[in-house]
């Protein structure tokens, strides 16, 4: 009796264990980053005079992106340190927008003094550009 309750045992952890199927999953990332240095001297006061902005062509900003991705900015004030935007930096807020229209995509970056007048930077900056798709 002992002999037919251990083959029974044995063949369900055989049966239990051909049943089981693996399952790879691999995580893919779809996101894409896109670097770009704005020259100091790119930044043109706006048409009110309160603040500076650059505008930077985005190819892969598209109206079905613009409508369903995400986009993260970050400046590089120093080689290799990002610091995401919207921030203040040195007395001066950072900012962006983007849209699109008839020509493509445009990112649009702003620097507004907390105080007082415009100020250009007077250092290029390295942008870099996130975009993260959703659906």
């Amino acid at each position: 009796m002992k002999k037919m309750l251990s083959i029974a045992c044995a063949a369900l952890v055989v049966a239990a264990l051909a049943s089981c199927k693996k399952t790879y999953v691999t995580n893919v990332n779809p996101a894409q980053t896109y670097t770009v240095t704005v020259a100091a001297n790119s930044w043109a006061q706006t048409k009110d005079g309160k603040s500076d902005s650059v505008s930077l062509k985005a190819p892969a900003i598209d109206d079905f992106f613009n409508n369903n991705g995400a986009t993260l900015v970050y400046f590089s004030f120093f080689k290799g340190v990002y610091e995401q935007i919207p921030e203040v930096y040195n007395n001066v807020s950072y900012s962006y927008f983007h849209y699109v229209d008839s020509q493509g995509g445009h990112l649009i970056l702003y620097s507004q003094p907390i105080t007082g007048a415009p100020v250009k930077p007077t250092s290029d900056i390295v942008v870099k550009l996130v975009l993260v798709p959703s659906s």
